[in-house]
């Protein structure tokens, strides 16, 4: 009986996934959690460079603190590291890849499992709209105020073009919009090279409409910054709104964009992968 059990534990300790932290190679694994909502679309904002206390309760955005009151306010959120590019490509494949600067990459280099590839495996859809972004699946370094380094799709070679999107064609239709979306407005909107204030304008004369829509139709829109304003810390104000979104409610727990991408796996029943498997799923904002 000793020598089976002991058979028994030296299998199990073998067989887990050893796979190094932010290695593209690997395994993915499935989690259900119970108490998820299943959203028919989630939409993020990806601001930049801002910490948690420049933008609460700032003056010069009174329409991103306006939603606050209006869904939850994730007071423990925080970014992975800096600078921008490696967080892009966090949240989208839970690994940088081995990326750690905002240089342009050539190619497509990658072809590690990412949002739109596992939640494609099960029926879901990805997209991520930027503005100033010349052509559907352009792979330009930089043009007008877009940059590469604010959009992570176009450096996955299992990732199809259609996904890179242009602002311009954001549908004015939001039940067209895919299950999971992401925005990035270009340099001057974003609040990298233009001020808070330029930045919550946009927002809210771009976005607002979405965002009241969202809490009618069984969606969630997202106020979600890539990195603060350098510090080690990396404190980022996250703010969430939506029909199954808990309202007036503040987050105290620590979370980072791999618990964010986790979830959004776990809403669709969609394989964890890599970081994202040492995680929790956020479940305290849900109603």
């Amino acid at each position: 009986m000793k020598k089976l059990i002991l058979l028994t534990l030296a299998t199990a300790l073998f067989s887990c996934d050893k796979t190094e932290p932010g290695s593209p190679a690997g395994t993915s694994t499935t989690t259900m959690a119970s108490g998820l909502p299943t959203p028919d679309h989630i939409i993020f904002v990806w601001l930049e460079n801002k910490n948690y206390t420049q933008i609460t309760n700032a003056v010069t955005a009174p329409y991103i603190n306006s939603l606050i009151a209006e869904g939850t306010f994730f007071t423990g959120f925080h970014a992975l590291g800096h600078p921008s590019y490696p967080e892009y490509i966090r949240f989208f494949s839970g690994t940088d890849n081995g990326k750690k600067n905002d240089d342009c990459i050539k190619g497509k280099p990658y072809s590690n499992e990412n949002l739109y590839t596992l939640l494609k495996a099960k029926g879901k859809t990805f997209a991520w709209y930027s503005e100033d972004l010349p052509a559907t699946g352009s792979d330009t370094c930089g043009a007008g105020k877009y940059v590469e380094r604010h959009n992570p799709t176009q450096c996955f070679s299992n990732v199809p073009k259609s996904v890179n999107k242009k602002w311009s064609d954001f549908p004015t239709n939001y039940s067209l919009l895919e299950n999971v979306v992401c925005i990035s407005p270009n340099l001057k909107h974003d609040m990298h090279d233009g001020s808070i204030a330029e930045g919550d304008t946009w927002v809210k004369d771009n976005l607002k409409d979405l965002a009241t829509w969202c809490k009618t139709h069984n969606s969630v829109f997202v106020i979600y910054f890539d990195e603060d304003d350098g510090s080690s810390a990396n404190h980022i104000p996250v703010i969430a709104v939506g029909q199954p979104v808990k309202t007036n409610y503040k987050s105290t727990t620590y979370y980072d964009h791999y618990n964010m991408t986790r979830t959004i796996l776990a809403i669709y029943n969609a394989n964890q992968v890599l970081n994202t498997k040492s995680r929790e799923t956020i479940m305290d904002c849900w109603k």
